[in-house]
């Protein structure tokens, strides 16, 4: 089980101050903490302790304030970014690098050549991974994701019960099946599950539209996980 969002938050790496993250809080390696010049010149051991930290992420200093609730909508399928035994979870982004302007803040070109850069990699992960759900966290990554699958593979349905103020604002479920992502082949073919809210940052979701989404979640993916 996999979530995707579009890039990593820049708190990811420092604090609301704009300090850098360092040891004992940092949550990722970076050419400071390896003591390395650049990324080529790394040896195989300063690999392993990256790739340590990322499977240690959510077991050291995770930016819970984003990640506790969007493992809420993962309850109903018994998978969870915060545990090692069972069904454990992992989050992946369509962009692999933090950006200081958010997202929205960013031109539609840079917005286009980054998704372009990061494309490979999503790619390369998904299939090199057990990922066999994969979890679109709100309408920009849908959008987004929808640009680089064939048009048939996702479709899209009301659900009612994820309405939120009043019914001024609808909820918007997208499903399908996906074996290529940007053109790039897949080892097996995924189950991909979306919901329009930002399950952090949309104003006014509440904790029994986020529950609706969980059971929506558990109910679509219990056959692939099974």
């Amino acid at each position: 089980m996999a979530t995707l969002g579009l890039n990593p938050s820049n708190l990811e790496f420092m604090d609301a101050a704009g300090r850098r993250l360092v040891a004992p809080h940092h949550r990722f390696e970076s050419l400071m903490s390896l003591g390395a010049r650049s990324w080529g010149s790394l040896a195989r051991g300063d690999v392993q302790r990256i790739l340590q930290a990322c499977e240690d992420y959510f077991f050291r200093n995770p930016y819970d304030q984003w990640f506790k609730r969007l493992d809420k909508v993962l309850v109903e399928t018994g998978a969870s970014y915060y545990t090692r035994l069972g069904d454990g979870a992992c989050h992946l982004d369509l962009v692999p690098f933090a950006t200081e302007a958010k997202w929205s803040a960013l031109s539609p070109d840079q917005r286009a050549r980054l998704i372009e850069i990061g494309v490979p990699s999503l790619a390369r992960t998904l299939s090199a991974s057990d990922v066999r759900v994969l979890v679109l966290n709100g309408s920009t990554v849908v959008r987004e994701f929808a640009r680089l699958v064939a048009p048939e593979c996702l479709r899209s349905h009301i659900e009612p019960s994820w309405t939120l103020q009043d019914g001024r604002v609808q909820g918007v479920a997208h499903v399908g099946r996906v074996s290529e992502v940007g053109g790039i082949a897949l080892r097996r073919e995924l189950l991909v599950l979306g919901f329009n809210h930002n399950i952090q940052s949309s104003f006014g979701v509440t904790t029994q539209v986020v529950s609706n989404i969980a059971a929506w979640i558990g109910c679509q993916s219990a056959g692939v996980l099974a």
